[in-house]
């Protein structure tokens, strides 16, 4: 079957399916996680359609039920957030019912790529989060990256591109254990000015971070990561996607499939258009970085609550 014949065929099937469907769009949070609340309320305010949301509390049980009851009597469409939600959706829900992911890294890993599924991209574009990264830290010239050999996530090769690209000599390596990671971040002190870290469980492991972190506080060297989280924890920096960016994203995903009946898998998921930059300011004091105090209007949000573990 073609591309052209296959996306009429499941535009077809989703104008039957809604018609004999409920009325409100659900959307299914992974888990309660206060992180998901300004992608629903942004996604509810941009819709402008009923709207009904569905907590899976990161239970199975719970999860399995609720993916029945919207099996039986399907929404118009689903917005999954978090990647328990999207991977349950994908599995649960009939093939005629239109899912928007968000708030997934590497969707792919969860088979998030079926006809009826498109998304939003969680990864801030790098070429936009290093534009923001040399404003706080313009003198680094030297930028190391570490990864786990197993890592393809293709977001990896797109960032050390952007990194070459805005101008770094870009030290990436690969890791293959704990112990790898440990010996690699000593060595890598004395080489490079930052450290960028990108998402791999290997590399950031609890236990992984804060021996980086804190290896990074002695050498004096700014550690640019890729999630709020990890500023918490000690990182100087990240530049987050914005989350009600996300939901308003979202939204538009969803209207474009059900006013245009076009196949989700037609629509390519598309990338956060705003960020949200978090600071250390524990961190920043400890490396003896100096901000021009005129940059903080970039800032949406410091930390000051120093971690120790």
């Amino acid at each position: 079957m073609t591309a052209r014949p296959l996306l009429t065929a499941f535009a077809l099937l989703l104008t039957s399916a809604t018609a004999q469907a409920r009325e409100a769009v659900s959307v299914l949070r992974s888990d309660d996680l206060p992180a998901y609340d300004a992608p629903v309320e942004a996604f509810v305010r941009s819709l402008g359609a009923p709207v009904e949301v569905f907590a899976l509390k990161g239970d199975r049980a719970t999860a399995q039920r609720i993916l029945s009851d919207l099996a039986a009597d399907p929404p118009p469409a689903v917005l999954a957030l978090g990647a328990k939600a999207a991977w349950m959706a994908a599995r649960e829900l009939p093939p005629t019912v239109p899912v928007v992911w968000a708030m997934v890294r590497e969707p792919a890993r969860y088979g998030l790529d079926g006809i009826n599924m498109t998304g939003v991209r969680m990864e801030t574009p790098p070429g936009l989060v290093l534009a923001q990264f040399q404003l706080f830290a313009p003198d680094a010239r030297r930028i190391g990256i570490r990864l786990s050999a197993s890592n393809s996530d293709p977001f990896i090769g797109e960032a050390i591109q952007a990194a070459k690209d805005a101008g770094y000599d870009v030290l990436a390596r690969r890791v293959t254990s704990s112990r790898d990671v440990r010996r690699q971040v000593v060595t890598m002190m004395g080489e490079v000015d930052a450290i960028w870290l990108l998402p791999d469980p290997l590399v950031v492991s609890p236990s992984n971070f804060h021996y980086i972190r804190s290896q990074a506080v002695r050498a004096r060297k700014p550690v640019l990561a890729y999630s709020e989280t990890l500023v918490d924890a000690g990182a100087l920096i990240c530049v987050a996607a914005d989350r009600s960016a996300i939901g308003k994203l979202a939204a538009g995903q969803v209207r474009t499939i059900l006013d245009e009946h076009v196949s989700p898998g037609s629509l390519e998921p598309v990338s956060p258009d705003r960020t949200r930059v978090v600071l250390n300011r524990d961190t920043q004091d400890a490396i003896g970085l100096r901000v021009d105090p005129a940059l903080m209007d970039f800032v949406d949000q410091t930390v000051r609550e120093r971690t120790q573990r």
